[in-house]
């Protein structure tokens, strides 16, 4: 597994998986999380899912499998504190990632751990692109599609 796209990808997959607590209405990210920008509806925050120049190399391993990726969210919403607290949700739900692999729905990859989960960082947004607030996460991520 090579791909920046495909890393990136299956880390939307893993957070659009969880249902439960993280994703959906109701949760504090409720639109889920996209590769691409999309408009702020009422109906709560999304994320923007995008590949990161990352510190360290891949590991040395048959393949290039596993792959390491620095992924970085921008969360929007249109409330200051709510956008502030579903960023710190997926650093949270990032920051359980610690040694317990988990699937990636639909993707054939795993995230084997994360570290580096950074807290949530205000990002200014221009008056005229219709997003009122903005919150960056960003996380190192070990990926496999071998399990």
């Amino acid at each position: 597994m090579s791909s920046p796209i495909q890393a990136t990808a299956a880390v939307r997959a893993w957070v659009n998986g969880k249902t439960n607590d993280l994703v959906g209405p109701g949760n504090p990210l409720a639109n889920g999380a996209f590769l691409l920008p999309q408009r702020s509806p009422d109906s709560g925050a999304y994320a923007v899912l995008m590949r990161l120049a990352s510190p360290r190399p891949d590991a040395v391993a048959e393949d290039a499998d596993p792959l390491n990726a620095r992924v970085g969210a921008l969360v929007y919403h249109g409330d200051y504190e709510l956008s502030e607290l579903a960023a710190a949700a997926l650093a949270d739900a990032w920051n359980n990632l610690n040694g317990n692999p988990e699937r990636c729905p639909g993707t054939g990859v795993t995230i084997l751990v994360a570290d580096n989960v950074t807290l949530p960082l205000y990002v200014p947004q221009p008056p005229d692109t219709g997003e009122t607030y903005c919150f960056q996460v960003t996380a190192d991520f070990m990926l496999t599609s071998q399990m």
